[in-house]
């Protein structure tokens, strides 16, 4: 362990040094809290919902906390070389959440044509989703990612495109290889892919993005999806206006099934002082399962304020009221549970 931290910290300190030749950044957000979360371990048989509490210090629960390096060296004729590197962390226990660099983690060349990209990097419906929710792509209050509307994930073993500005349209690509899962009687082939497009006008902003995913670490996977999500926002000034909608299809291979996941959601950022924003947001997702009567549903509503006290120290005050029901079971499985936390977020 202890040579393993010398490699990593070698690295990084070669990666600081290549500031002489290229621009080199060292940047990250630190966001830890206090709070109340309650979780659902399980239904009695009555279907009432068993539920466990507990008071924590957390890290992430509005943004995700972690140390970054990027850089770029200009190759001439308008050519520049591009890297990216991303470690998440966990500042309640000082561990990292992932791999080392599990957010991101890649190198490229940017030009007049767009960004190709080669390695591990935040996948399209994670910056889709986030873009287009007052509360971003937080894990614990955005109702998009608790509810299951988009995923919050990275891809490895990946290549990426990202299109130059086109009058504010922006397209993107990406493709998760399956290298070696090859498929068998019972499991799918590994890989997924993913394209979007991105277009901001002054207060506008839309967006969809389009995929199919079945492993993105090169595993053979039971199941497969191909989930599709559209995203709009108009700024209105007094008033931010946010929304989505999605949908994706489930297939298992062995014993072959299919569901279907569908949801929305809709909020809004209302700036109530020169620094200061009151958030507000409500989604909801069902899944239908083939050959089952009934559904299950997930309904979540997070209301928060957020405090600028300066260009990099923020704080933060929410709450999120989660509603989940299971139709599919004898007797109807039900629950609803409450958490929320205040907290402080640095970015540097």
């Amino acid at each position: 362990m202890f040579a393993k931290k010398n490699v990593v910290a070698a690295a990084a300190l070669a990666l600081l040094a290549m500031g002489a030749q290229a621009q080199v950044t060292l940047y990250g957000t630190a966001d830890v809290s206090l709070g109340r979360k309650q979780v659902i371990t399980g239904f009695d048989v009555n279907g009432k919902a068993i539920k466990s509490s507990s008071t924590n210090v957390d890290s992430s629960d509005m943004s995700q906390s972690f140390v970054g390096i990027k850089g770029q060296e200009d190759l001439g004729g308008g050519l520049k070389a591009v890297f990216k590197l991303e470690a998440p962390i966990a500042l309640d226990t000082g561990a990292a959440t992932t791999n080392f660099f599990g957010q991101n983690a890649t190198v490229g060349l940017a030009g007049d044509f767009g960004a190709v990209n080669l390695g591990r990097f935040e996948s399209l419906y994670k910056l889709e989703g986030g873009a287009f929710n007052p509360f971003g792509t937080s894990k614990t209050f955005s109702p998009t990612f608790n509810t299951g509307l988009a995923s919050n994930d990275s891809w490895s073993n990946g290549i990426s495109y990202v299109s130059p500005n086109l009058s504010g349209l922006t397209l993107s690509a990406q493709v998760s290889l399956a290298e070696t899962a090859k498929s068998t009687a019972t499991t799918y082939s590994g890989g997924a892919y993913a394209v979007s497009a991105n277009y901001v006008a002054g207060p506008l902003g839309l967006s969809a993005v389009f995929g199919e995913v079945k492993s993105t670490d090169a595993t053979v996977p039971a199941d497969k999806s191909r989930p599709w999500l559209l995203g709009a926002s108009y700024d209105f000034g007094v008033v931010k206006l946010f929304g989505q909608y999605g949908q994706t299809k489930l297939n298992e291979k062995s014993p072959a099934a299919s569901a279907k996941h569908k949801g929305f959601q809709v909020g809004v950022g209302v700036p109530v002082t020169a620094n200061g924003a009151v958030l507000a947001s409500y989604g909801e997702n069902k899944e239908t399962i083939e050959n089952v009567s009934g559904s299950s549903k997930g309904r979540d509503f997070s209301l928060g304020y957020t405090h600028n006290l300066s260009k990099r120290t923020n704080v933060y005050a929410a709450v999120i009221n989660e509603r989940v029901s299971d139709l599919t079971v004898a007797p109807a499985a039900k629950g609803t549970i409450n958490s929320f936390a205040v907290g402080v977020r640095h970015s540097f």
